[in-house]
């Protein structure tokens, strides 16, 4: 699940709550998410020993009241400014406060070793020290350049903020860790590359900000790893227009945003690449969703701008395009967005999930008959 502020998050929470009525939620092995993603994740993470077991279908009953209404509730809060004012005051950081509205309002006290074994959640954020991603799960917490710390206990609520670290307002997230916390990596392919004195410097106080930096999809932790992929995609799409800033403030924002749209095009363009050859391959009769192969993948992908007319599925919600271009081009922020707007972010989230993955799912595990219904009727699209 990407990044993308309280848009992306309830974007994926309509994505989630279709995937649990297709079936697909509970057979969920791992769930990678960044930024506005792990926000959705955390919480999800948080509530999942409280939707039981599923039924025979694989479907929670009870999915819509236990996680999607206290998500929708809580983006009717206003963080980001407060946040990045307090984080201004000497003494005070934007990022540890974050986590202290985040345990406030959604985790508590929780910590990575409070959650569950299965799935696993990853929760991605960027190391500035050693520039690549940074991983918060249940079992190590690390990168390959520092190292792993084992059994962490880190909060969910600091795992989530350095996730969602939005620089330069709400960033960095420091961690400050005992002497002798971390290992090496198994590999200890990025280790052996920094000087031990420097490297122990940098596993004592680790430096982290949002993890769209590197890698605004939260592809890393699984498209390696998994046959069947599915990608929720909440991140903003790129602005084109001819009105561009010539003032150095400005050109410097947009080479950024270039630079970050150009990333995540590298990246979404590998995925579907991978996805096509598995598809061709599925359907061709030599590949099953039960092998493993290094470069094919099953699965489906759905974004926030995803036009709709590429699904034509007879029994599929209808979608208004321009309502769902304004939907894609909302701010990214952690603040209120309005009733209106909220609901209607649940709803197209559920709304291309449910196109893109009755489409494009060739996954071993059927799936559930659950027809498709908004999660808000009183917000359709």
């Amino acid at each position: 699940m990407s990044g993308g502020g309280f848009r992306a998050m309830l974007f994926h929470a309509g994505a989630l709550m279709r995937l649990n009525e297709l079936g697909l939620l509970s057979k969920l092995k791992r769930i990678s998410s960044v930024s506005g993603g792990s926000i959705a994740s955390g919480y999800l993470a948080t509530v999942w020993p409280r939707l039981g077991s599923p039924g025979p279908d694989g479907v929670f009953a009870d999915f819509k009241s236990i996680y999607v209404e206290p998500v929708l509730g809580f983006s009717r809060r206003n963080l980001d400014v407060k946040t990045a004012l307090t984080g201004l005051l000497p003494g005070f950081s934007a990022a540890a406060q974050l986590a202290k509205s985040y345990e406030n309002y959604l985790f508590d006290t929780r910590t990575l070793q409070d959650i569950p074994d299965n799935p696993r959640f990853v929760f991605c954020a960027t190391n500035l020290q050693s520039g690549v991603l940074f991983r918060f799960s249940k079992p190590y917490a690390g990168d390959y350049v520092i190292g792993r710390l084992d059994q962490p206990k880190i909060r969910l609520s600091q795992a989530v903020a350095a996730s969602s670290a939005f620089p330069p307002v709400l960033s960095p997230m420091e961690l400050t860790l005992p002497a002798g916390s971390f290992t090496d990596w198994p590999t200890q392919s990025g280790t052996q590359s920094v000087p031990p004195a420097e490297l122990a410097k940098m596993r004592e106080r680790v430096v982290l900000t949002d993890g769209g930096v590197y890698d605004n999809h939260g592809l890393e932790p699984v498209v390696k790893r998994y046959m069947t992929v599915l990608v929720s995609d909440g991140g903003a799409p790129f602005g084109r227009g001819s009105e561009i800033g010539f003032d150095w403030v400005r050109q410097l924002k947009r080479i950024l945003d270039v630079t970050d749209n150009q990333v995540r095009a590298l990246r979404r363009r590998n995925l579907i690449d991978r996805f096509s050859a598995g598809k061709a391959a599925f359907d061709g009769g030599t590949l099953s969703a039960t092998q493993t192969d290094p470069v094919k993948r099953l699965g489906a992908y759905w974004g926030i701008d995803t036009d709709v007319a590429r699904f034509t599925l007879p029994d599929a919600l209808p979608c208004n395009g321009p309502l769902t271009d304004r939907l894609a081009r909302t701010s990214t922020r952690l603040a209120d967005l309005g009733d209106t707007v909220s609901k209607q972010l649940v709803n197209w989230g559920y709304a291309i999930c449910d196109r893109s993955v009755r489409t494009h799912y060739r996954g071993a595990a059927p799936l559930a008959g659950t027809p498709p219904a908004w999660p808000y009727p009183g917000s359709p699209l």
